[in-house]
């Protein structure tokens, strides 16, 4: 397992969030894999984060078709020659150990960037002994970022929680989070000059932690955040974006089959200069 070692502590100003000089650049490609996962595209380049997962139906979340799947463990068209794979926590909603094995076995060129309780699934793979050595582990602590520099990329990864799950425990009857233990990652990444972020199924609600890492002081082209109009975290969702990051663009995911996101319309309109929400699987957008 190989960890990273370059940590930013809490405090520090986010690496390169600064926007670049406006200048026409080349589109930039994004597609709608399922749930939280997405491609990104961009002159050669291309990423996913928290794409590579299924095979299970789910009327919670869209999940892969197995079609979709076999294309992703063989690594073949439109998975081909990813360069950066990347991935939040180690839900089944997220990623599979499987898939993720088999496709880095397939595409040589593929890097992961996850956290420890991901690369320990990977560990129980046939395949693991080929790929150990592209897989890069964040450390999950609370208090520092991870600076990185990946595939012509400038990434910060960011250790948080995962938004909390309450339940309670039937030989105590204390209401617990079955999310404590999660280990969680968001990411923030440069790409074809433009900025964006992914958060994953972070609570969203610690305000004063995304502004220590600079992410009020830069410039975020496009945002990946969950659907508010599903969740019990939408209020600190939208506070979030209109507040502190003020994304250009937001792309909402963890999209409930056949749900609009209508329950609070009168918050979703100020909260950036276009909303965009996915209707299905594998739903290409172009940036410009």
């Amino acid at each position: 397992m190989k960890s990273l070692v370059h940590v930013l502590l809490l405090g520090l100003v986010l690496m390169p969030l600064a926007h670049a000089e406006q200048q026409e650049k080349p589109p930039l490609t994004v597609t709608y894999v399922a749930n939280e996962g997405f491609m990104i595209e961009y002159e050669g380049t291309k990423v996913l984060i928290d794409a590579l997962f299924g095979g299970w139906e789910s009327d919670w979340c869209y999940t892969p078709a197995d079609s979709l799947i076999e294309l992703m463990t063989a690594a073949r068209l439109p998975f081909d020659n990813v360069d950066l794979i990347a991935v939040t926590h180690a839900h089944g909603d997220h990623f599979n150990a499987d898939i993720v094995a088999a496709h880095l076995k397939h595409n040589r060129r593929g890097i992961l960037v996850c956290p420890p309780q991901a690369a320990e699934k990977l560990e129980a793979s046939a395949y693991y002994p080929e790929i150990e050595s592209r897989i890069r582990v964040v450390p999950a602590s609370g208090d520092s970022a991870v600076a990185m520099a990946l595939a012509g990329l400038d990434l910060l990864v960011l250790p948080t929680s995962h938004g909390p799950f309450w339940e309670t425990d039937e030989k105590t009857g204390d209401t617990v989070d079955r999310h404590r233990n999660v280990q969680h990652l968001e990411f923030v990444f440069t790409i074809g000059g433009r900025t964006l972020f992914h958060c994953g199924d972070s609570g969203l609600d610690d305000f004063e932690r995304y502004r220590a890492f600079g992410l009020d002081r830069g410039h975020i082209d496009l945002a990946f955040l969950h659907w508010w109009g599903a969740w019990d975290d939408a209020d600190s969702c939208q506070t979030l974006a209109r507040e502190v990051i003020r994304p250009e663009q937001i792309v909402l995911m963890h999209l409930i089959p056949g749900r609009e996101p209508s329950d609070q319309p009168e918050q979703q309109e100020p909260v950036a200069r276009k909303l965009i929400v996915p209707r299905q699987p594998m739903e290409k957008w172009t940036f410009r």
